[in-house]
């Protein structure tokens, strides 16, 4: 009962604490650039970047009419960010279960279970994915169903099929945890089916999640939506769109030096979710696991070493949040510490274990506050400025060129989404100059926008042939066209007629 109570707590603060620090609306902080996207394919029943997030999709869909429902005036932007303070704080709830079961017998270690879900809910990594719209939020909440499964559960093989399916169909990255739960699952077996049973759930998990993935090709000749990443509706680019294959130069990208940066950032990122002394107790954690429960040692070498490697290997700008299923088994280590040591400490001091509890706790609320204004994004305007202001620069029918994701996104979001671009300038036709390198593209342009001279093309084409026919925009100054050629337009440049 004080398990359920205290997940409870956890799980409600989390929830108002995201609140409290959630976007009101469209956001490009914390790589949160997507979410324009996201939202977008949502609500046009299209299909968002790699590997096409058939399950996230889903989800969204149905949350941002849920929310409509209730709340009709509320803004989209700000319903999916609401849609990642669920998930996250759903997430703190069960990491309290987790850390509950994990942990030493001893009356008080719902205490110590709660302090790991409340270092969860502050860790950087979580919070800031749990006030934007993002896939990672639910991501991180798969990821600790999956733990519960394989630790808390790991009779009720069925219990897994679920978190794995769920997983596979919503990020692939979660494969990388497959190994730690396969272990998990066959140590608590014996007999001949020790092996077997557990690969079998695993697999069929794995199985059904690829299901979902038929959502792509049926809606992606539907229409076609607006906003449909690879024009899947064949093999050809539905593989490329699934396998990430527009990514896959970033992987094993750099030089040796760049590999030593990348360790140096694994580092850097874990040490600052909880700060040194948290990753000094976590390590005291694992090192009462190594001593006491070599299995739980050896499951958590499992459980990092894929993730990263992979977040080490992967050159992106945000490759750092693939580490939230190792910052959240930190989270449990440091639950673990802090028990250990409040016992060591209570043998030689009577009542040092509500003291060590407390001073946890304070730190906590320290971290919060001291990093509450990089991350906290409740006064956050700079994408809806920009959303806003290009809707009042563009004319009707005028050509939009964009070429950053900020950029692309919040148009895509602007003329298909919430359509302010739409309702200010009927006819506006966003184009991305990078994405015409790719065949499925200039198909999709073409049956979009097939009265536009070359839109089917390339950029410089498409401008070149509709001069004088309609005006055109840009997102940012391209570096084939003269800068004398081109006026500034609110957050725009134009081409002079």
């Amino acid at each position: 009962m004080a398990r359920l109570a205290a997940g409870i707590a956890a799980g409600s603060f989390a929830f108002a604490f995201y609140g409290l620090s959630l976007a009101p609306g469209l956001t490009w902080a914390h790589q949160g650039a997507d979410g324009a996207e996201l939202l977008t394919a949502a609500i046009v029943n299209g299909v968002p970047h790699p590997p096409g997030y058939p399950l996230y999709t889903l989800l969204l869909q149905g949350w941002l009419a849920l929310l409509g429902m209730a709340a009709p005036a509320s803004d989209l932007a700000w319903r999916g960010n609401l849609l990642s303070a669920l998930s996250g704080a759903a997430s703190v709830f069960l990491t309290v279960i987790v850390a509950h079961h994990l942990l030493p017998v001893d009356p008080r270690r719902w205490l110590w279970a709660l302090l790991a879900g409340l270092a969860w809910a502050v860790s950087p990594l979580l919070w800031s994915q749990s006030i934007i719209t993002e896939v990672y939020s639910f991501h991180a909440l798969l990821v600790v169903l999956l733990a519960w499964a394989v630790l808390v559960q790991p009779q009720r093989l069925w219990y897994v099929v679920i978190p794995v399916a769920l997983g596979v169909a919503h990020h692939l990255t979660l494969i990388l945890l497959l190994p730690a739960a396969f272990y998990a699952l066959a140590t608590v077996r014996t007999g001949s089916k020790r092996w077997r049973d557990p690969l079998m759930a695993l697999g069929g998990g794995v199985l059904l999640g690829l299901l979902f993935y038929g959502r792509i090709p049926l809606v992606a000749s539907m229409g076609p939506p607006p906003v449909n990443w690879g024009y899947a509706d064949n093999w050809e680019d539905f593989q490329w769109l699934v396998s990430g294959a527009a990514y896959r130069g970033y992987l094993l990208n750099g030089a040796s030096g760049a590999a030593v940066s990348r360790l140096s950032a694994w580092a850097y990122t874990l040490t600052d979710q909880f700060t040194p002394l948290g990753l000094a107790l976590g390590f005291v954690g694992l090192a009462a696991w190594d001593r006491t429960a070599g299995h739980l040692r050896n499951f958590s070498l499992l459980w990092i070493t894929p993730v990263s490697v992979y977040a080490v290997l992967y050159y992106t700008r945000d490759s750092e949040i693939y580490l939230l299923p190792v910052v959240w088994l930190l989270s449990i280590w440091m639950a673990v510490g802090l028990a250990v040591s409040a016992t060591w400490l209570e043998q030689r001091f009577k009542g040092a274990r509500p003291v060590v509890a407390s001073i946890t706790a304070l730190l906590l609320l320290l971290l919060v506050v001291t990093r509450w204004p990089s991350l906290a994004l409740s006064n956050d305007s700079e994408a809806r400025r920009y959303l806003d202001q290009m809707a009042e620069t563009l004319e009707p029918n005028s050509l939009l060129i964009t070429l950053g994701d900020r950029e692309t996104f919040a148009a895509w979001y602007g003329a298909w989404g919430d359509r302010t671009i739409e309702i200010a300038a009927p006819g506006v036709i966003p184009v991305n100059e990078s994405l015409y390198q790719f065949a499925w593209y200039q198909r999709l342009q073409h049956d979009l926008h097939p009265d536009a001279p070359a839109i089917d093309a390339s950029a410089e084409e498409v401008v070149a042939a509709n001069v004088g026919r309609r005006p055109i925009y840009f997102a940012e100054q391209p570096a084939w066209i003269e800068a004398e050629r081109l006026e500034p337009a609110g957050p725009l440049w134009r081409l002079k007629p």
